[in-house]
């Protein structure tokens, strides 16, 4: 049978043998753990007390940092650009008739005043020798005219007649020779042949083209500015084009002209830069970038492109103050190879982190290391 409470506070009435005093001494041990538990409990709460009062351990980043400074910049306009001939010119027949001849093919150079392609002339050399009659015997009829009205064998009137029959076939006449020679058609200045559309053969009607023709011993760089580059482009203004065909090299050149009026759908203004080319290196139809001065900053604040965070919403960057991260909504300007300038949110002067700026949040203790 179990015992009772009674029996942590009373001796065995026996008193008698090791078993009584070994359960003596059980019962002793049993009711000075009792005694000690609320000790130990308190104990207890008190460690962890003073483990809760004690400050957390704050981690600190190690940064690279640099001072802004402020410098001269000239920011630029870099525009797709088009390479495109300065003279162009479709050629095309001026009287009806079948193709006789093509003198040239699609990349010959021609000379100035070049027979390029003839028509064929047999209609218009019988209306040519019909005009020659014509004009001799209207100006025979008037140096008649002259001899009679100077006797008064005729009137003033019938020698006027004369006078017009005459002149009406002085122009026909001039007009059979004009359509003789337009038959031929002709290059009106030096060029290119860019683009063949006649074969021996065919008919052609007056208007209709027959060939195209191009100068390409000087170009024109043609660019769609936007709009908000527009007050900074004036004529007279130095460019530079640059081409991947040819990677390193710099063509310069000059803004010759300014479209009059924006594009409506893209907000856009042509702008035209010429630039020589007499050994014909470059070709019509080639890709290019324009660049010019767009203005200069006295100065400006440029800060790496590396040292820049983007955020959701914004981006920023970190500056030291007291030995803490401090973050700088910025508002970027021109990209200059890998550094941009900073148009609002920093100023010179100020320790930039430049290294370690994507493991800092705002307060972050820092500590220093390398930069300048």
């Amino acid at each position: 049978m179990r015992g009772s409470i009674s029996d942590l506070w009373l001796p065995s009435p026996s008193g008698r043998g090791g078993g009584g005093e070994g359960a003596a001494k059980g019962r002793f041990s049993l009711l000075l753990f009792f005694l000690l538990l609320p000790l130990l409990a308190c104990g207890s709460d008190e460690s962890a007390a003073v483990l809760a009062d004690s400050p957390p351990v704050e981690r600190i980043v190690t940064v690279s940092t640099r001072l802004t400074t402020t410098r001269e910049v000239v920011e630029r306009i870099s525009l797709p650009a088009d390479l495109l001939p300065v003279k162009r010119a479709v050629l095309a027949a001026e009287v009806a008739g079948t193709v006789e001849k093509v003198h040239v093919d699609e990349g010959d150079a021609a000379a100035a005043g070049r027979i390029l392609v003839e028509i064929d002339t047999r209609v218009l050399e019988q209306r040519l020798t019909e005009a020659e009659a014509v004009h001799r015997h209207r100006e025979a009829l008037f140096q008649r005219a002259e001899k009679l009205l100077a006797r008064k064998s005729i009137t003033e009137q019938q020698y006027l007649d004369a006078v017009t029959e005459r002149d009406v076939a002085t122009s026909q006449l001039e007009n059979a020779r004009l359509m003789l020679e337009k038959s031929r058609i002709a290059a009106p200045w030096r060029g290119t042949v860019a683009v063949r559309r006649v074969e021996v053969g065919d008919y052609v009607m007056p208007g209709q083209p027959v060939l195209e023709l191009l100068d390409a011993r000087r170009l024109k760089v043609r660019a769609p500015a936007p709009a908000s580059d527009v007050p900074f482009l004036r004529r007279g203004l130095p460019a530079e084009i640059r081409l991947d065909v040819y990677p390193g090299e710099v063509f310069e050149g000059t803004v010759m002209k300014l479209a009059a009026e924006l594009d409506a759908s893209a907000r856009t203004l042509d702008v035209e830069v010429e630039i020589p080319n007499a050994d014909g290196r470059l070709r019509p139809g080639m890709y290019a970038r324009l660049e010019m001065p767009r203005r200069t900053l006295e100065q400006a604040v440029l800060v790496p492109l590396s040292a820049v965070v983007e955020l959701e919403d914004a981006k920023v960057v970190y500056v030291v103050e007291d030995e803490r991260a401090v973050q700088r909504a910025v508002e970027l300007g021109t990209v200059l190879d890998d550094e941009v300038v900073v148009a609002k949110g920093l100023s010179a002067g100020e320790r930039l982190i430049v290294e370690g700026q994507r493991q800092v949040s705002p307060g972050q203790r820092v500590k220093l290391t390398g930069g300048a």
